[in-house]
């Protein structure tokens, strides 16, 4: 690595380091929740998400899934996801709320003898509900659909993978789909 780069990675790293304290010192007040989805842990795969309170009416949200390599499915997802979510109730985690999101993952997966191997990234959006079972616990019931962009080395199982990708697209797919715990810290 060259000087300059090595310099604009170093201002590029502070300048986030900077923007990230500001973030913080701003949400003392703020309601703060971390979350995990039951659905993905009945596929081995542990999850966490994290959501700030903006406003009465909206939050932000931002998780992260890795599936274990042995699971159910026989399929392995890394990845993460991002949602701005607005209160439709006029208070933020409580009852309904529609999100505006974006996912990225990675897939590693066989399915009728066909393996699939690759990348995929897309916005969507989200519809969900929130139960509160006391002050600091709530159940969230949430569903939605993304348009995710893939890119993938696809074969048949027992041949050699590829030594590139060799099928891009994109599809409809699921998105934000969970039966959540979730606490408030704060």
């Amino acid at each position: 690595m060259t000087k300059d780069c090595k310099k604009k990675s170093i201002w590029a790293r502070l300048i986030v380091i900077a923007v990230l304290a500001c973030t913080a010192s701003n949400a003392q007040a703020q309601l703060i929740a971390g979350r995990t989805n039951a659905l993905l842990w009945g596929n081995l795969t542990p999850n966490f998400s994290l959501e700030l309170v903006t406003s009465n009416r909206t939050s932000v949200m931002a998780g992260a899934f890795y599936s274990l390599d042995q699971n159910p499915l026989d399929c392995s997802i890394k990845g993460a996801e991002a949602q701005v979510r607005y209160w439709v109730s006029g208070r933020a985690m409580v009852q309904s709320f529609i999100g505006l999101g974006i996912q990225g993952m990675r897939y590693d997966a066989t399915f009728s003898d066909t393996h699939h191997f690759g990348d995929a990234v897309g916005p969507g959006m989200v519809y969900g509900y929130v139960l509160p079972l006391g002050k600091r616990f709530n159940i969230e019931f949430s569903a939605g659909i993304s348009l995710m962009w893939y890119r993938e080395k696809r074969y048949e199982k027992g041949l050699p993978a590829p030594g590139d990708y060799n099928t891009t697209g994109h599809k409809v797919m699921p998105m934000g789909l969970g039966i959540s715990c979730t606490y408030i810290f704060k």
